[in-house]
């Protein structure tokens, strides 16, 4: 072969690319499953869009050409329904309760805070949530205008005679001084008021019977209560002084208890101190062996 030309020869091989789709594979529905799509007719659709929809979508980037200018749209407009427009200007108003409140403690420092307390206090008495409670409060400023008129029509006193009258001080009366107590006021009877009170307590009557006891006639309930409770039944008999139980009379003694019972005999003396020598020495003393310390302290000291 020569270097300036180049032949081409055909090996059979045959070179696919590497990213090639995989094959289709056919999904299964079990009997079970197709059994309940057959029954409900609108399951099977609404149960597959709720499966198909994927729990997180990340969107791809798509490349925008700069070369053309961005075209904008403008929002559409959402129009609400009228009766939602009202409920929900009625429930935007504050709480009659704060309006007050807020009025009467800030609205004196700022006039603009002021007529802005204002408006809105009358709007929220125009609010259906309030409907009753404004009817009330009508009804009461009707009413004290009313009584307002009146008091206009009747004749006021002449300030200058009422003024002379509230002039005058009222009379006040003040409480009576304590007495107060001599030094020596009861100094003569010390000895009486110390002298002990004397007092007679009359003995009981405890001699005789109440007539009354002897015309009581006891009831049931009486009768009942007087009746031993059942947790005291099943109590031991009391032990009977002298009483022998049949078990100790048929019992035989052996010859230990016989030997235990017979008493001991002691030698009795004629007197206490027959056989007594004072000047006797006992055997443990004579086989005593004292230590050194003890013959340390039995030396006579100087």
């Amino acid at each position: 072969m020569d270097t300036t030309t180049m032949d081409c020869w055909n090996i059979g091989i045959i070179a696919e690319p590497l990213n090639q789709e995989p094959p289709l594979i056919k999904k299964h529905i079990p009997d079970k499953i197709l059994a309940i799509l057959r029954k409900y007719k609108y399951f099977w659709n609404w149960r597959i869009e709720q499966l198909s929809k994927p729990n997180r979508i990340t969107r791809k980037y798509v490349f925008v050409d700069d070369s053309q200018p961005l075209k904008y749209e403008k929002a559409k407009e959402v129009k609400l329904d009228e009766e939602i427009k009202f409920y929900a200007d009625q429930l935007a108003t504050p709480a009659l309760k704060n309006l007050i409140c807020n009025k009467m403690d800030y609205g004196k420092t700022n006039r603009k805070l002021n007529r802005k307390l204002t408006r809105n206090l009358k709007k929220a008495w125009k609010s259906i949530y309030n409907f009753y409670r404004n009817r009330e409060r009508e009804k009461k400023l009707r009413n004290l205008r009313r009584t307002q008129a009146e008091k206009k029509k009747e004749e006021k006193p002449k300030t200058f005679a009422r003024a002379a009258v509230l002039a005058i001080p009222k009379k006040y009366y003040q409480p009576p001084p304590p007495k107060k107590g001599k030094i020596f006021e009861n100094y003569d009877d010390l000895d009486i008021l110390a002298a002990p009170k004397v007092y007679i307590i009359q003995p009981a009557k405890r001699v005789g019977v109440n007539p009354r006891a002897l015309t009581y006639e006891p009831t049931e309930v009486v009768f009942r209560l007087a009746k031993l409770p059942k947790r005291f039944e099943n109590q031991p008999k009391p032990l009977e002084p002298g009483a022998v139980k049949r078990a100790a009379l048929r019992y035989k003694i052996t010859p230990r208890t016989e030997a235990l019972c017979v008493p001991k005999t002691t030698r009795e003396k004629a007197n206490e101190d027959d056989g007594f020598d004072p000047w006797a020495i006992s055997k443990n003393a004579l086989k005593y062996k004292p230590t050194p310390r003890i013959i340390e302290l039995a030396k006579a000291r100087e």
